[in-house]
């Protein structure tokens, strides 16, 4: 495998990140407003979840001892002991003078491990790309306004409205930081209220909310079975999807470790909420789960040569037996289900699918996740898969 250079070290200066073969050591490549910025890191994987261990900064510290700490770091690993867990690498630019496009880059290399999918990460990165840096990209954070707002918006507002309103807020949030740390000063002109909102139209005017396309709850069970004639993983991990009103990335990304005889506990990263969840399986989906276990040796539940589905496994299967259903549209056909057929409260239909109940005083009362009263709902939701019903 081939390793770091001192002379590549010393003179890369594109943005990406670099690996030191077989060391687990990794150099990260960023800019800065002076020039690129690279950090050393130790790339490892604990309890399912990989994690980068900040090892310094080049050329405070050199290639030879940054390897050294790697390879010690990896030994500890294979002996048992993870290194401390602590924040990401600290990658703050030098904030006199600073552009939009260094301090908003910095500001997402910093927040990342807020998004729980790297697909949100680069969402980001590739809208401010797109509509923002061309423009206000070498600006100084310090004087970015309102004018520069409606540079932005204006051409895509009534046209693409739903992704204006987003590169609106990520932009309104990077400014508020800024403002937090001193680098600008007054008002946000990336604010709705109070700003923007008196120079453009509201986004709820200009179109229709548009949700996820869900398959009507009666017509579940038919599609249900025809998607349980295919052995495929893909198959398998919507019937499972179904089964547990789950979503995409909980699916995909479904362990064994997580499961015991009768309960799939999802840890606090694995979830949107950040929130442990438990889910109460079905009689149906243990079956499943038994199934699979006799086809796949692997960590992960639903694999293929080894590694976890894509996120695009099952809707491009779903698609090819019913073109215009979602794979997310399934969760709301649960929850019509549950209200109209199922009788169950409206609280116990929510803490099925992992949303927050009542005001933060009224989760700071009510703790329990409801799951023994949920084990009956999920029972009669697969009842009705397979029978329709009847």
């Amino acid at each position: 495998m081939k390793k770091l250079t001192y002379k590549f070290v010393a003179n890369v200066s594109k943005t990406g990140r670099y690996f030191d073969g077989g060391t687990s050591l990794h150099l990260l490549v960023r800019q800065g407003v002076s020039g690129p910025r690279k950090y050393w890191v130790f790339r490892y994987t604990h309890n399912g979840k990989r994690r980068d261990k900040s090892l310094g900064v080049f050329p405070s510290v050199f290639l030879t001892e940054a390897r050294k700490r790697a390879i010690s770091l990896k030994a500890g690993l294979n002996d048992g002991n993870a290194p401390k867990i602590e924040s990401p690498v600290e990658c703050f630019v030098p904030l006199k003078n600073v552009t939009f496009r260094a301090y908003a880059l910095d500001w997402i290399e910093l927040n990342k491990t807020q998004w729980s999918n790297q697909k949100h990460h680069n969402q980001w990165v590739s809208s401010l790309e797109t509509y923002c840096f061309p423009l206000i990209g070498e600006k100084p954070v310090t004087d970015v306004d309102v004018d520069d707002l409606l540079q932005i918006l204006g051409p895509i507002w009534n046209t693409k409205t739903e992704s204006a309103t987003r590169i609106r807020e990520r932009i309104e949030r990077i400014l508020a930081a800024a403002i937090v740390r001193g680098v600008r000063q007054g008002p946000n002109p990336a604010a709705w209220r109070g700003h923007l909102e008196f120079l453009l139209p509201k986004p709820s005017k200009i179109r229709l909310v548009r949700h996820h396309s869900s398959v009507p709850y009666k017509e579940l069970p038919k599609l249900y079975a025809a998607i349980k004639k295919s052995p495929t993983a893909s198959a398998c991990a919507l019937r499972f999807l179904i089964l547990t009103a789950a979503r995409t990335g909980e699916v995909v990304g479904a362990r064994w470790s997580e499961f015991s005889d009768d309960t799939w506990v999802l840890p606090p990263c694995r979830m949107k909420g950040r929130r442990e969840h438990r889910v109460a399986l079905s009689s149906e989906a243990r079956k499943m789960l038994i199934t699979r276990n006799l086809a796949t040796s692997g960590e992960y539940v639903f694999d293929r040569s080894s590694r976890p589905l894509s996120n695009m496994a099952m809707l491009q299967f779903l698609k090819r037996i019913h073109p215009n259903a979602t794979v997310h549209g399934f969760r709301s056909s649960f929850r019509v289900w549950a209200a109209e057929v199922s009788g169950c409260s409206s609280d116990l239909a929510e803490q099925a699918l992992a949303h927050s109940v009542g005001s933060q005083l009224e989760r700071a009362y009510q703790r329990s996740d409801l799951l023994e009263q949920r084990r009956d709902l999920m029972e009669a939701w697969a009842q009705y898969l397979k029978r329709g019903g009847i």
